[in-house]
């Protein structure tokens, strides 16, 4: 028979997500204060990870307003899967909180252009079994590599956490996300200077609308090339 763990991942799957992991909210102990399920949910017990996949031929080959779209489009199509998730939850008689993709989000600091979520959906997804994050602090799965997007469900639900990964997905010795970032951002492994990224990721088109252009640490991971 069929479990509720089960069932709730293939509806996720149904709706359009090409992942869905399962995290314990035990596992996000070392989140940083107001960034915990359980300060988006008191009573949480399970955080939900869905993944969309991004088209390699965009990553690798796409002009800029093309990448930027299809990471709106991205975006908006993981919202909707948290969206009709969270409804399913509830008619089975849980609460479920979506955590946005992107933004909006409170934790901003003007000075070093550093924003962080209200959930880190990199980190719920390492932690829901779903990859590993890789030096340019990007998630890699074991599927796609590092070319997915992500969005979070926090429920009262109490299910089963599926399994970590365990195999390292970056390897130790490369070096090409550090070395080929434009602008040296990627300072040490895993931290970002945001500020950086940012002053040349978030391009300014002549009519006046901005987009995200810069994908090179994304585009040159060895994990997403298969």
């Amino acid at each position: 028979m069929e479990n509720l763990k089960d069932k709730i991942k293939k509806y996720a799957v149904s709706r359009g997500a090409d992942l869905v992991g399962i995290a314990s909210v035990d596992r996000f102990d070392g989140a940083p204060d107001g960034h915990k399920p359980t300060d988006i949910l008191s009573d949480a017990k399970t955080v939900i990870v869905c993944a969309k996949r991004l088209p390699n031929s965009v990553v690798v080959r796409g002009l800029a307003t093309s990448y930027s779209h299809m990471m709106d489009v991205l975006s908006d199509r993981l919202d909707l899967i948290a969206y009709e998730m969270a409804i399913s939850i509830e008619q089975q008689g849980g609460v479920a909180v979506p955590v946005p993709s992107g933004e909006p989000y409170y934790d901003w600091d003007p000075d070093r252009s550093h924003g962080r979520g209200d959930l880190s959906h990199k980190h719920a997804a390492q932690a829901a079994g779903l990859g590993r994050l890789g030096k340019n602090s990007l998630l890699i799965t074991p599927e796609f590599g590092n070319r997915v997007e992500l969005v979070s469900i926090v429920t009262s639900l109490d299910l089963e956490p599926d399994p970590s990964v365990e195999k390292e997905l970056c390897p130790s010795k490369c070096m090409i996300c550090i070395e080929s970032c434009p602008v040296n951002a990627i300072a040490s492994e895993q931290q970002v200077n945001q500020k950086a990224c940012r002053s040349h990721m978030i391009l300014k088109l002549p009519h006046g609308e901005t987009i995200e252009s810069c994908r090179e640490c994304r585009r040159v991971c060895p994990a997403g090339l298969k």
